[in-house]
């Protein structure tokens, strides 16, 4: 969990956004922006969880905000 948290505090200083998540018993998860409910990601396990939380970045405008609805970015990694 220390490290679920530790990724949820480096997604949103990177993302300048604030997220709530909820994790279900069958290991499945939701991401959500927390301002607007905007669902952001969703998936079936905690690697995948924690795979969205290290790899995700959102297009900042010029202000460094992110834009609502947010626009997710290509993975840098995928672009190789």
């Amino acid at each position: 969990m220390d490290e679920i948290l530790m990724l949820i505090n480096e997604f949103e200083k990177r993302n300048n956004m604030s997220i709530a998540f909820t994790m279900y018993n069958d290991g499945s998860y939701s991401v959500n922006e927390f301002w607007d409910n905007e669902s952001l990601d969703g998936g079936n396990s905690v690697g995948e969880l924690k795979s969205f939380l290290r790899e995700t970045q959102y297009k900042l405008d010029e202000n460094g905000r992110s834009y609502s609805p947010c626009i997710k970015l290509p993975n840098p990694e995928l672009l190789k």
